[in-house]
């Protein structure tokens, strides 16, 4: 520890300088979050038949980072979808009549892009908007 006087309109005064660190961290052990997302297989979306603004495109091939197994599902349930150009991620905010909708979005006047998706042998219409990376 430091300790300066430091005078000031004639009056003494005792400033002392403690050294600050940061609380140690524990080296997160096996592989990074990044490495893990990458090294995860993906599920494959082909959506048609998209409408949309001006730009939209009319068809586009999408992917899902799958997770682990003990979970019990394919992939996430999270609404992104990365096109596989990488040129965006189409974020579903509803899965069709009836369907989930992520919470807390109003649909209604947000989604600007609808498009049809085959899953399990069944057509959907999901919509959403498409953002630009």
């Amino acid at each position: 520890m430091r300790a300066k006087l430091l005078v000031l309109a004639g009056m003494p005064l005792l400033l002392a300088a403690c050294e600050i660190k940061s609380p140690t961290v524990p080296a997160p052990s096996g592989p990074s979050p990044a490495a893990l997302g990458a090294s995860r297989p993906e599920a494959s979306y082909d959506f048609y038949n998209c409408v949309g603004p001006a730009g939209t495109p009319t068809a586009f091939a999408a992917v899902k980072t799958a997770v682990p197994p003990q979970t019990g599902h394919p992939v996430s349930a999270a609404a992104a979808f990365r096109l596989t150009d990488n040129s965006g991620v189409f974020i579903v905010l509803s899965f069709g009549a009836g369907a989930f909708s992520p919470p807390g979005i109003e649909v209604s006047g947000n989604a600007t892009v609808t498009c049809s998706v085959e899953i399990d042998g069944q057509v959907f219409a999901w919509s959403g908007v498409i953002a630009p990376r």
